[in-house]
């Protein structure tokens, strides 16, 4: 691989273990906050699934489309 492409490719790395690294403390953080303010139900059961939902669609859009 010659020199330019090897630094491409450790860019385009970079920025996405960056991306995921980010989503994921988000999604945590959304998910304690979640778990801290609402009652045990079954709405705050969905409300975890549709994050984790948004956290994979967000993945695959990174994946197709590349990120910002």
């Amino acid at each position: 691989m010659k020199k330019i492409e090897l630094e491409a490719t450790n860019f385009v790395k970079t920025k996405r273990n960056k991306f995921n690294t980010e989503l994921n403390k988000e999604v945590r953080n959304l998910d304690s906050y979640i778990l801290n303010n609402l009652h045990d139900c079954r709405e705050r059961e969905r409300v975890r699934e549709k994050i984790l939902e948004a956290k994979m669609w967000a993945r695959l859009a990174a994946d197709i489309h590349g990120i910002k």
